[in-house]
């Protein structure tokens, strides 16, 4: 659950109601036959909502609730407080540096589900007259500018529940020519939950992968030979590549990573391993909102990503200088590292229990393990987060501490003296952090750049493999929201993934129900939301 919210006199006036009602209707006499499972569903329901837990759940979200309505009132009808949401960095660094990390958390989901407008810079230039009127969206982003197809993160991160993903009417219009529809990039809004727990992954797989290609260059120095480099990580093998005794590696042929072998888990293809530069970059795709630090990082590169404006503090044009902080982006990026995962939920109905086995059984044989790897793990809890360019932002949390349940758990209690754990922290992501071929069906007609020149480009048949955490609640799927079910989407797969494909093609209808049991079961925790 989310951190419980401060009390407020709504919160206290609504929690009594809700209170009110539950005790009148504990009060109503009712006999036997009226009661368990030959009760009313009306009757089956109130018994459910009074069982123990669920009172102090209900007041947390009303709470919530009373709390988010008083906030979008105040920003509704006060231009001046428009801004609370947007902080410096020296106050995200109080907050760690004071282990105040439930503050952090709130005022980071403040900041997420709050409403941005053209009085602190949402939207592209040119500058309105009348910067307190709202500014029309532009669902047809323009190039690596972004534009302002999107008010607040909620707006299309909010399908199956908080932080959940988009509906195929949120697809993301990307780096198109801000006039035709084919001209774009479609890309469906995922969920957001447990990246913090990604991004650990992939540093401590780019260690690994560092320290291989290191060791071939010492044996390269010491024969005067070419030595191959076979670049396995935490148990997942990411292909082979030459290295020279100057130092120099031939990369030649090697897809599942960039060539700088920095491991990219968030994007569809890769694009982003901090989540830092995927929020700075999501402000300013969505919002039309540049923070200093991407503008400092993009300066020699700015008629490309930021816009043409000749003054350096509002290069898109909107007559708003430095729209947003360095300190926002990192906020931004602690709130994404502190969610919790989603859940793996088996059916409770003991023989649906037995259908979702034989889905489990099914996932490995016909090779959807090959790629959607259940289990990784980590040994550090600790991600370290710093704002882009020359800032000195740089904090450390502990998600171990500041996670939000659910929290990957430590389940190996022999860690050495120097608090190594031999097998890890694990947690079920269903993902192998690479790209795949994945066939012409799926590939689009043009590479994506990263915005990092040393990440290079990915070719459009090329996709990073989605986790399936929280698949269930978070229809459409695949990249562009093309398949309305489970079904269609495995059916869609080819390339590296056809042989898997076809196997599940060829399953009786009950042996792909099963399967598909299973991978309902890839859900989150339920809950309480009071709208």
């Amino acid at each position: 659950m989310y951190p419980q919210a401060r009390h407020t006199p709504q919160a206290c006036a609504l929690v009594a109601l809700v209170g009110a009602v539950m005790a009148l209707g504990a009060c109503v006499p009712v006999d036997s036959e009226h009661t368990g499972p030959n009760a009313s569903p009306a009757l089956q329901t109130h018994q459910q909502a009074i069982e123990p837990g669920t009172e102090e759940e209900l007041i947390e979200a009303v709470e919530l609730y009373a709390r988010t309505s008083a906030e979008q009132f105040t920003i509704a009808t006060d231009p001046l407080e428009r801004g609370d949401t947007l902080v410096p960095g020296i106050f995200v660094r109080g907050l760690v540096d004071a282990g105040e990390f439930e503050t952090l958390f709130l005022f980071a989901d403040e900041s997420f589900e709050a409403e941005r407008d053209r009085v602190f810079g949402a939207g592209l230039g040119p500058a309105p007259e009348n910067p307190a009127h709202p500014s029309p969206t532009a669902r047809l982003q323009l190039g690596e500018r972004g534009g302002l197809d999107s008010s607040s993160c909620r707006s299309c991160h909010f399908n199956g529940g908080p932080d959940g993903g988009g509906t195929f009417s949120q697809l993301g219009l990307f780096r198109s020519d801000g006039q035709t529809l084919g001209s774009s990039t479609q890309r469906d809004a995922p969920h957001v939950m447990g990246l913090g727990y990604l991004a650990l992954v992939a540093r401590e797989i780019e260690v690994e992968l560092e320290l291989e290609i290191a060791l071939a260059h010492d044996l390269a120095q010491f024969t005067g030979e070419p030595e191959t480099a076979f670049l396995d990580a935490k148990g997942i093998y990411y292909g082979e590549v030459t290295v020279f005794p100057d130092g120099s590696v031939d990369a030649e042929g090697l897809t599942t990573i960039s060539h700088d072998f920095k491991v990219r888990p968030f994007g569809f293809k890769g694009r982003h391993g901090d989540l830092v530069a995927l929020s700075d970059e999501a402000f300013q795709l969505h919002h039309g909102m540049q923070s200093m630090s991407r503008t400092e990082v993009f300066d020699d590169r700015a008629d490309e990503y930021l816009g043409d404006g000749s003054n350096y503090f509002d290069r898109d044009d909107d007559g708003i200088q430095s729209e947003s902080t360095p300190g926002q982006a990192v906020l931004m990026a602690s709130y994404l590292s502190m969610l919790g995962t989603p859940s793996n939920r088996p059916p409770e109905d003991p023989e649906l229990v037995l259908v979702w086995a034989q889905g489990r059984r099914l996932f490995t044989e016909i090779g959807c393990e090959g790629c959607h790897r259940s289990e990784l793990s980590f040994q550090d809890y600790n991600t370290h987060l710093q704002s882009q360019g020359t800032d000195d932002l740089f904090i450390t949390i502990d998600l171990g501490v500041a996670g939000i349940d659910p929290v990957p758990r430590d389940i190996d209690f022999t860690p050495d003296p120097e608090g190594f754990i031999p097998n890890g922290v694990p947690f079920y992501p269903f993902t192998d952090l690479r790209r795949h071929d994945m066939g012409p069906e799926l590939a689009e007609p043009v590479a994506e750049v990263l915005p990092e020149p040393e990440g290079g480009e990915v070719a459009g048949n090329l996709w990073m493999t989605r986790p399936l955490w929280g698949l269930a609640d978070t229809p459409p799927y695949l990249h562009d929201g093309r398949a309305p079910t489970v079904h269609d989407a495995i059916l869609w797969h080819g390339g590296e993934s056809a042989e898997s494909r076809d196997a599940y093609a060829a399953l009786d209808d009950d042996e792909q129900g099963a399967l598909r049991v299973f991978l309902m079961s890839l859900t989150r925790e339920p809950v309480m939301l009071v709208e």
